[in-house]
């Protein structure tokens, strides 16, 4: 028991280090922006009415609605809330998941636990802008974590809470869970000897995939189907690629692929390396699920851009590179933990270091071969925290295994020294969450909101969550042109007419017309001779009523 509640604090030590500092987390700041409008219409249909992406059902296939409705209307989590409890849980799977991989190849708990660590700094992926420890709570980043604690469980042959596991991950998102079970079968399928870890598996995947198809057809809120079996047409390519085109494969092969190619055969050298200590499963898993990540450009490839099914967009298998770059950082940290264990510490340096590059940067050869003085100075920090790893892991072995030791100011300083890499811009939201305290206060629930000089600015999908008001369009709704053809026609119609290009006031008052209830501009957008309903230091709010009683033309207010 004692061991346990160590084990429980360690775990939860490192998810709260890697949560608060590196790789840290975000809200709003990706697809939050699409997928939380969806719920706040699920759980409020007074609201978002008038939405375009809100009134999409953007989370037919998953469990991740029912699970943060849950949390909202049973326990009273504030949707942020929900998603963070979510996200925090499926982030301390990740770290327990290759806490045990780990076990299972031998290594004693400290040792296990740094490996937990290390690998779990996340690995982001440029081209599929995919990353191994997502920072926005997302089905994939949900179900990617939950893969890896069935990845250990498996290794340590506790099958059935596997399956558990990887059946929830199904439920979460089955685009990225559906590898992990077709590797898991197919391996009970050809080793005899594994089958027995299987019977208990099949009848749980059953019972997780009627389930996943129940909570689809008693989908609330829109109920036509999310998945269009269709090609798409030659408009649509254009608008995928302008707006998300890390779904495709070509806007991003040339300069990254060969990177991934690279990571897959170092995968499979330190998988040669560390091939005695892993048991039949582990050696399915590490070897058949990196290369069904490779596998999947290409068929992300053929589907898309050859045959331009419909699906593929949808589905986007690339983003299965995830398990290319994940099991090859734990191979290369299982690598670099062995040869410490034999004192071979030049080596389990150089491994070490791939770890860390990989989580500095996956264009990993790119990173090898520096272009600037940071760039430098992060690649000697590299090999300066590999070096330190490999001989703080070489004078472990001896030593008790509880016994505070050199890993944790090891553990401390990485995550400080972490913190100082490159995070995602900070935002002033004060301006826009003020903007929109004021228009839940004062606005009807239907109301429709436009950001007309917004460009592609966060600000808008920002104001439509803090708010719940419903936005005319704003430039993340453009993701809905990966899954629904209707809605992206809508949604191209309204940004070419009022949002694409510099505003003017012209354009402006050729959409009073439109059935859009205020405008919101920035500061030095504002009109003059019409007075705004709200303002504070960054925007100003007009009521479409009184700029359409305004005689003679807009202008703007130039001192």
């Amino acid at each position: 028991m004692r061991r346990f509640l160590l084990l429980c604090a360690a775990i939860a030590a490192i998810v709260w280090l890697e949560f608060a500092f590196y790789p840290g987390h975000t809200y709003l700041r990706g697809q939050t922006q699409l997928y939380v409008p969806a719920l706040d219409r699920l759980a409020h249909p007074n609201f978002l009415s008038r939405d375009l992406v809100a009134t999409q059902p953007f989370v037919t296939y998953t469990i991740y609605d029912e699970v943060t409705l849950f949390l909202k209307q049973v326990i009273g989590l504030h949707f942020q809330t929900g998603l963070t409890v979510q996200q925090v849980l499926c982030r301390a799977a990740a770290v327990a998941g290759v806490f045990l991989m780990a076990g299972a190849a031998g290594f004693a708990d400290v040792l296990a636990l740094v490996v937990a660590a290390v690998v779990n700094l996340g690995i982001g992926l440029a081209g599929p802008a995919v990353s191994t420890v997502g920072l926005e709570p997302i089905p994939r980043a949900f179900a990617f974590g939950l893969v890896l604690l069935a990845l250990g469980l498996l290794f340590k042959e506790r099958p059935l809470l596997g399956s558990l596991i990887g059946g929830v991950a199904l439920v979460y998102d089955a685009r990225i869970a559906a590898i992990f079970w077709i590797v898991f079968l197919l391996a009970a399928a050809c080793e005899r000897k594994l089958r027995p870890l299987c019977k208990a598996s099949v009848p749980i995947l059953l019972v997780f995939v009627l389930l996943l198809a129940n909570f689809a057809q008693l989908q609330q809120g829109e109920v036509h189907a999310q998945i269009d079996f269709g090609r798409i047409p030659a408009w649509l390519r254009v608008l995928q690629q302008s707006h998300t085109g890390s779904v495709w494969v070509s806007s991003w092969a040339g300069t990254y692929l060969w990177q991934y190619a690279g990571i897959y055969v170092l995968g499979l050298w330190a998988i040669a390396r560390i091939w005695p200590i892993l048991n039949r499963q582990a050696r399915w898993c590490f070897l058949a699920l990196p290369a069904a990540g490779l596998l999947s450009v290409a068929v992300s490839y053929l589907g898309l851009e050859c045959f331009a099914w419909f699906p593929m967009s949808q589905i986007q298998p690339a983003q299965n590179l995830l398990y290319t770059a994940a099991l090859t950082a734990i191979a290369c940290a299982f690598a670099a933990m062995q040869a410490a264990g034999k004192r071979r510490i030049w080596e389990a340096g150089l491994w070490f270091a791939v770890v860390f590059a990989l989580a500095i940067d996956s264009s990993i050869f790119d990173f090898l071969c520096p272009r600037s003085i940071r760039q430098a100075g992060a690649l000697v920090l590299c090999f300066a925290l590999a070096f330190a790893l490999a001989a703080l892991a070489a004078g472990f072995e001896h030593a008790p295994r509880w016994r505070p030791s050199p890993f944790t100011a090891f553990l401390a300083a990485l995550f400080a020294i972490a913190a100082l890499l490159p995070h995602p811009a900070p935002i002033n939201t004060k301006p826009v969450t003020s903007l929109a305290d004021w228009a839940r206060k004062n606005t009807w629930g239907s109301s429709l909101f436009l950001f007309p000089d917004a460009g592609r600015s966060l600000e808008p999908g920002i104001f439509r969550v803090r708010s719940r008001r419903g936005l005319w369009v704003d430039w993340q709704g453009g993701a809905l042109a990966d899954y629904f053809e209707a809605a992206a026609a809508e949604w191209s119609r309204r940004w070419s007419q009022a949002a694409a290009g510099p505003f003017t006031p012209e354009r402006l008052q050729r959409l009073l017309s439109l059935g859009i209830d205020y405008y919101v501009l920035k500061q030095k957008d504002r009109l003059a001779n019409v007075a705004p309903v709200y303002q504070n230091s960054r925007y100003v709010v007009y009521d479409a009523n009184d700029l359409r009683a305004l005689r003679g033309p807009l202008r703007l207010d130039v001192p």
